[in-house]
């Protein structure tokens, strides 16, 4: 066993508290895996049942500050020495999890024109599915088809999402969406590398390496992703370590991280939130400014400090008595306060326009319209 069922949920309230207040979720419904979360009781558990408290806490925490520890072990080690009936017992759970609703549990998310969802979720199921997948292929090839035809299918919906983002020239969505892609199939890579799977395995020639920059894959779509994002975003979409300590950010799911780095509309609703106080806001611009110096300036830092600074009660001033001195002279001046000056719309209309300068595969550069609302 990984970690004790006790064990696992005291990670999840710690993460996100929030989970376990409200109405108690539908246990046939799209939040089912936060019923099992809500329902469970920290008994030993086996097989499936396990399997499936693992996989609904990851799914609960992967995109809030501090995610559970058991994505090696539903990835690779619960896979280990499992019977055949406990291999289909927890691919269907696999399966099944591709039909959660992960709109709760987190901000890293991005529509389509036509609504479609687009998250680093996806990612966590692709990496739970490799997984299903290697474990199966030779020992019970139905389940291990069944699972590779939904990961086909999904990394197509994702490839279509993408491709409608980008015909409708949105600079700023196409760059958010690139780090979703990017990060997913990245996902995906690294379990399929844990799992050697062979060249030749079906799934490795089909999905492995869609989103590397230079990827003829889908029509080189997702590889121009794996490249927007390569050159453009890695810097501001990653765990966000210095946000962690800062632990009034678990309090709700409205201060879940979004993409970076287009973090002013997050910063403002740091600033109003009505479960942080003045002082909470203040401990997390004190992160920000934290991140940013040991982060090597990234610049969703800054434009996270410029929703704070704009919306704070009583302005920078207020904000700025809250802080230690050095703080307040960060914010005054320098390289950060050059960042944070900028408004956001010429921010984000400088970064849409980076989207010209790598062309998508086929068809050149797309005309970007500058950013919207994603």
């Amino acid at each position: 066993m990984a970690i004790a069922p006790d064990a696992l949920l005291e990670q999840v309230r710690n993460a996100a508290p929030f989970l376990f207040d409200g109405p108690l979720p539908d246990a046939n419904g799209p939040w089912r895996y936060l019923h099992r979360l809500r329902q469970a009781d920290g008994r030993r558990l086996d097989g499936a049942d396990y399997y499936a408290l693992c996989l609904s806490a990851h799914w609960a925490t992967a995109g809030s500050f501090v995610p559970t520890d058991v994505d090696n072990a539903i990835r690779w080690r619960l896979w280990q020495n499992a019977s055949p009936a406990l291999l289909d017992a927890q691919a269907g759970l696999v399966l099944d999890s591709l039909n959660w609703d992960y709109a709760p549990v987190t901000g890293r998310r991005v529509a389509g024109p036509d609504g479609a969802p687009l998250s680093t979720h996806e990612g966590t199921w692709f990496s739970v599915a490799v997984g299903a997948y290697a474990a199966c292929r030779a020992k019970r090839p139905e389940p291990a088809a069944a699972v590779l035809a939904a990961m086909r299918a999904e990394a197509e919906r994702e490839a279509r999402i993408f491709g409608a983002i980008a015909d409708a020239g949105d600079g700023v969505a196409i760059l958010k969406a690139s780090a979703l892609i990017a990060h997913n199939f990245g996902d995906l890579d690294r379990v399929a590398d844990q799992w050697e799977l062979p060249p030749d395995d079906p799934l490795r020639q089909a999905l492995y390496d869609a989103a590397k920059p230079g990827s003829t894959l889908f029509g080189g779509l997702l590889g121009w992703a794996g490249e927007l994002n390569r050159r453009f975003l890695g810097a501001d979409n990653h765990r966000h370590y210095p946000l962690r300590a800062p632990k009034c950010l678990r309090r709700d799911g409205d201060l879940l991280i979004p993409v970076g780095p287009f973090f002013d509309a997050w910063g403002r609703t740091v600033a109003r939130h009505p479960k942080l106080s003045r002082e909470d806001v203040a401990e997390v611009a004190r992160a920000l400014l934290d991140g940013w110096a040991r982060l090597h300036e990234p610049a969703g830092y800054a434009r996270a400090l410029a929703g704070i600074l704009g919306a704070f009660p009583g302005g920078p001033a207020s904000l700025g008595r809250l802080l230690p001195g050095a703080d307040r002279r960060a914010l005054e001046s320098g390289a950060l306060k050059a960042a944070i000056d900028v408004p956001q719309e010429r921010f984000e209309a400088r970064w849409a326009n980076r989207v010209r300068q790598v062309p998508r595969p086929g068809v050149g550069a797309p005309q970007s319209s500058g950013p919207k609302s994603a």
